[in-house]
């Protein structure tokens, strides 16, 4: 009897092992290592209106690289979000029929700052998105950028220069003077 007591329990703890092991494995591969930069504690933004849209390299869904430098030369709307945002959630929708609405006149954009590319893309589709999704698994655009909470708008000006910033959840009317300001 205590042989066979020995023996299952052997067993089982192989199987935790295997377990624990594949759980720790799932996490490591989602994607989500991007480091947030905390102030006292607190994430926090930098209020970014006036400067030049940082340049650093983001990811398409498909894995090529992009410079934040080929988004200037036309207006864009600029959304840094991640699926578990709950404020991302339900402003998705918003941006995605604020792309349909203002499509030949403005450029929106999606920086997701913590999915895998397979996540960002079956969220944005589920929600309707339409527009440019971007990854920024290395962290360097909000870090650079100072942003340390989610969601984020930024509107950036043909030449680059962010006209404004808005930190939360964007609603239509707040999405409508945005685009405004950078019609004017």
């Amino acid at each position: 009897m205590p042989a066979r007591i020995r023996l299952l329990t052997k067993i089982a703890t192989i199987i935790l092992v295997l377990v624990f092991g594949a759980v720790v494995l799932r996490l490591a591969n989602r994607g989500d290592d991007v480091t947030y930069k905390l102030t006292s504690g607190i994430a926090t933004n930098v209020d970014n209106k006036g400067s030049q849209l940082v340049e650093v390299d983001l990811l398409t869904i498909s894995g090529e690289t992009i410079s934040t430098s080929a988004l200037i030369g036309r207006p864009a709307i600029i959304n840094i979000w991640y699926s578990t945002c709950e404020p991302c959630r339900r402003e998705l929708p918003v941006l995605a029929q604020g792309a349909l609405e203002y499509n030949d006149k403005v450029r929106f954009v999606g920086v997701n700052i913590k999915d895998s590319a397979r996540v960002a893309s079956e969220f944005a589709s589920k929600y309707g998105v339409d527009f440019e999704i971007y990854l920024d698994n290395s962290g360097a655009f909000i870090s650079k950028s100072g942003i340390g909470t989610a969601p984020v708008t930024l509107a950036v000006n043909a030449q680059g220069v962010i006209i404004n910033q808005i930190a939360g959840e964007l609603s239509v009317a707040k999405l409508d003077e945005l685009v405004a300001e950078l019609l004017k």
